[in-house]
């Protein structure tokens, strides 16, 4: 995957001030914050794959549904922040990620920017 975690994390880290944050809170806040942070006009998947900002939002909100469904059972219910929020922020951003990626292949531009993946770390 070529996009950063780092907008997993940021997100992840803003709950940082909590001691812990109730799962369903966290994740609440994750089903809206990750397409977000992925869908900037700015993103490896704005820049570097033919789609709307409607569109990426819409695919990205779907494969961040499926990894919070995915990993369920996993995330504690209970987070302490920030060590598990950057942990599992980095676990569900990299699941979806890799899912936005996949559903859009075909849409992907080839150029020297969308090929260095030293671009979007």
């Amino acid at each position: 995957m070529r996009i950063p975690l780092l907008a997993a994390l940021m997100t992840a880290s803003t709950l940082s001030l909590a001691q812990s944050v109730d799962r369903k809170q966290w994740t609440d806040m994750m089903s809206t914050a990750l397409p977000t942070a992925f869908c900037t006009p700015q993103s490896y998947f704005r820049q570097c794959f033919k789609i709307s900002a409607q569109e990426c939002e819409e695919t990205a909100s779907s494969a961040t549904r499926v990894c919070l469904n995915k990993h369920a059972n996993d995330i504690p219910r209970t987070m302490v922040m920030p060590k598990d929020g950057q942990h599992w922020g980095t676990v569900l951003g990299q699941c979806a990620g890799n899912s936005v990626e996949g559903a859009l292949l075909k849409r992907r531009i080839s150029n020297a920017k969308c090929n260095d993946p030293n671009q979007w770390r």
